[in-house]
């Protein structure tokens, strides 16, 4: 120890003097100096324990004199490597000077402190040890302050009072007329998200988000947004880089925009970056609208907050759950799976407390599955709309005594159970349209009371909705023998007709009353139809039966070992959209290439490739897929190709699978080539324009 820690300090000393010399600091000493959050745990844990092994010991009248000078000796060591390594980390630079020094000598003094006291254990001088107590509460103290501005340097310099109960909040206001765009809305997104790092005294990368001089200064990289383009300043850049990215803002681990943050961002600096207009100077817009009520001071209840165990037994249930603004404890629930039961309706009883919406429309709800509503008693909006209720499940709304919105429209309701509900509670707005409620009911109620009740299509009304797309139950796509086709039942009075030789349904094609068994790949196309309602879009899927399990395969570029190996391609388990499911295999600017053999000749009459696009995660559809075949003492033979415009731009994220169908003229092969090009480059309307792009395959069929 005594030939160690001298060392340690001798490299430290020559390492300021070299970069005092030195215009660039060498990364690997940039890299040891990320190891200073590891390592200075070590000595204030160490010192802590040793404190508390003397404070008994010395109550106790039996001091463990060799575990004291050992524990100062591990704290002495470690606390000598972490000022070397947080020396190091100082000279990444983005750290306030007088904070950074602060802590640098505080922590050097602590450091010395802990060696004098290692070394007054090992002395025999009865005179040093009266010293050593007060040394010892000085270095407590010392470390103590050392840490406190070590963790301004991290978190800035509110971290430990953010969430102090004598803190004075702010009070935000009370209507979205008073609500200043910049600091009541945006600047609250940058202070939860981004200030960590760019704050006073850490600026990374030279920016500061802590004031409106600071943003508009921008840091090392320039402006940080350009005025009416949201698209081309660098902190969107930034924050639709993918997550894996090393530049994308904020880094992986911390909390991240969010997609109504987000549309916030751009919004505002898509409309010049004002930092004094109010949010309703801006041109009116329904998503603003509702997304500023998040930012408003609701009338708050002491409302506990829902434990973590009933919000998922809700969210595995199938609903989807959203706070109503940031920091509240009330809820918004939608219910967001095919198939709906009494038993997934019973779990929301365990967030009673906090659930004030509720959105179960256009789902199989019955009257067996609604009893559980009854508990409910803070809901205040309510949809049944487009479900299987009638008079029996109003019956259970009657004690929800906050209630003021409910929708009912596409019911079985009549006035009589309507009459129930409007006897007890004081609604505000009723929806009744398509339900057997007639209008003298809806005047008489509006005469007697201020509810207001909407029947939906009101005078000068002209365009009537469509209706949505059918929804299948059934998700697998690939079979080997036959599959079952199911859809979600339609909606009452609604009629579904399908075809499954590719044409578009109408009224006059097939009726679908059961599933549907195909044994052979299968085009199938969906068409809802309703009184009073335009006809769904065409819902389509493709089928495909399995004519060939590959067993017997080559690669050549493997994919990226951050995703699922190659085997995956042929193991006819299908992707989700999402890329990272643990379903698709990634390639990084490369393509697929891939030989199979067959063992034997087989014919084949197609190629379908499964793909995933994802531009703003950089994953684009392939541009070209080739495929060729073989025999024994044959050369490859080009026997099928597709090209595809794989760089078209799209709104919005645009996640997309498609499954790529390469027809191929009956054929006998031993050996089959498949190249799915990449698309080569991300193109001039992407982020990373001209960067290599990623293609993302999980499933090679072939037919």
């Amino acid at each position: 120890m005594n030939f160690i820690i001298p060392e340690i300090w001798y490299l430290f000393l020559s390492q300021m003097f070299f970069v005092q010399i030195e215009s660039n600091t060498p990364e690997f000493i940039l890299f040891l100096g990320r190891f200073h959050p590891l390592i200075l745990h070590l000595p204030i844990g160490g010192l802590l324990l040793v404190f508390y092994f003397d404070i008994v010991g010395r109550i106790r009248k039996k001091y463990p004199e060799t575990l004291i000078k050992n524990g100062l000796g591990f704290s002495t060591f470690f606390a000598s490597i972490a000022c070397v390594l947080g020396y190091f980390l100082s000279l990444e630079g983005g750290y306030e000077e007088s904070t950074t020094n602060i802590h640098m000598w505080t922590g050097i003094g602590t450091a010395i402190l802990t060696l004098v006291l290692f070394l007054i254990k090992r002395s025999s001088k009865e005179d040093l040890e009266k010293l050593f107590f007060p040394l010892f509460v000085m270095t407590i103290i010392l470390i103590s302050i050392t840490g406190h501005f070590g963790s301004i340097l991290t978190h800035g310099d509110n971290f430990i009072t953010q969430y102090s109960p004598l803190k004075t909040k702010t009070k935000k206001p009370q209507v979205i007329d008073s609500l200043r765009y910049f600091s009541d809305v945006i600047y609250p997104i940058l202070d939860a998200k981004c200030v960590q790092c760019h704050n006073a005294t850490k600026q990374k990368g030279g920016l500061s988000l802590i004031s409106e001089e600071m943003i508009q200064k921008g840091g090392k990289n320039g402006a940080l947004v350009q005025k009416g383009n949201a698209l081309k300043s660098h902190m969107i850049k930034r924050i639709l880089l993918p997550l894996d990215n090393e530049e994308h803002m904020p880094p992986a681990g911390k909390n991240q925009i969010t997609t109504d943050e987000l549309w916030l961002l751009k919004h505002w600096i898509n409309n010049g970056v004002d930092f004094k207009k109010k949010a309703l100077a801006y041109q009116s817009n329904d998503t603003l609208i509702s997304l500023l009520e998040n930012y408003i001071e609701k009338d708050i209840e002491n409302i506990p907050e829902a434990s973590i165990r009933a919000l998922n037994k809700v969210v595995k249930a199938g609903f989807s759950v959203h706070r109503i603004a940031i920091n509240q404890p009330q809820l918004i629930v939608k219910f967001t799976k095919d198939s709906i039961s009494e038993e997934a309706v019973n779990t929301l009883t365990g967030i009673s407390e906090q659930l004030v919406e509720l959105d179960m429309n256009t789902t199989l709800l019955t009257d067996d599955m609604t009893k559980g509503l009854k508990y409910l008693k803070r809901l205040e909006k309510l949809r049944l709309d487009n479900t299987k209720i009638t008079n029996k499940t109003l019956n259970y709304l009657i004690d929800l005594k906050k209630l003021k919105v409910l929708n009912l429209h596409h019911t079985a309701v009549d006035n009589d159970g309507l009459k129930v509900v409007l006897e007890k509670i004081a609604l505000n707005d009723v929806f009744i349209w398509n339900t057997n409620v007639d209008k003298e009911f809806v005047r008489q109620v509006e005469k007697a009371s201020k509810t207001k009740i909407h029947e939906g299509i009101f005078e000068g009304f002209t365009e009537i909705k469509p209706l949505k797309p059918p929804k299948l139950i059934t998700e697998q796509s690939l079979f080997s023998d036959s599959l079952l086709i199911v859809f979600n039942d339609p909606a009452r009075s609604a009629k579904l007709f399908y075809s499954l030789d590719g044409s578009d349904p109408d009224s006059t094609s097939t009726r679908y009353n059961e599933p549907i068994k195909i044994v052979k790949s299968t085009k199938l196309k969906a068409k809802m139809y309703q009184d009073e309602w335009l006809p769904s879009p065409i819902f389509e899927k493709d089928f495909f039966k399995i004519k060939y399990k590959v067993t017997n395969f080559e690669i050549v570029n493997e994919p990226s070992t951050k995703y699922p190996g190659a085997h995956k391609i042929f193991d006819f388990i299908e992707g989700s959209t999402l890329f990272s499911d643990g379903k698709w295999t990634g390639y990084e600017g490369v393509d697929l290439i891939s030989t199979i053999n067959f063992e034997e000749p087989k014919s084949i009459n197609g190629v379908a490739v499964s793909c995933l696009r994802d531009s703003g995660s950089w994953i684009l559809f392939p541009k070209r897929i080739e495929v060729y075949s073989r025999n024994e003492n044959t050369s490859f033979q080009k026997v099928g190709e597709m090209d595809y415009d794989a760089t078209h731009q799209r709104e919005g994220g645009d996640k997309n699978q498609k499954r790529f169908n390469i027809k191929i003229k009956d054929v006998e092969a031993k050996y089959l080539k498949i190249i799915v090009q990449n698309a080569g480059k991300l193109p001039k309307w992407h982020q990373g324009a001209g960067k290599a792009p990623w293609l993302f395959v999980d499933e090679i069929v072939i037919q």
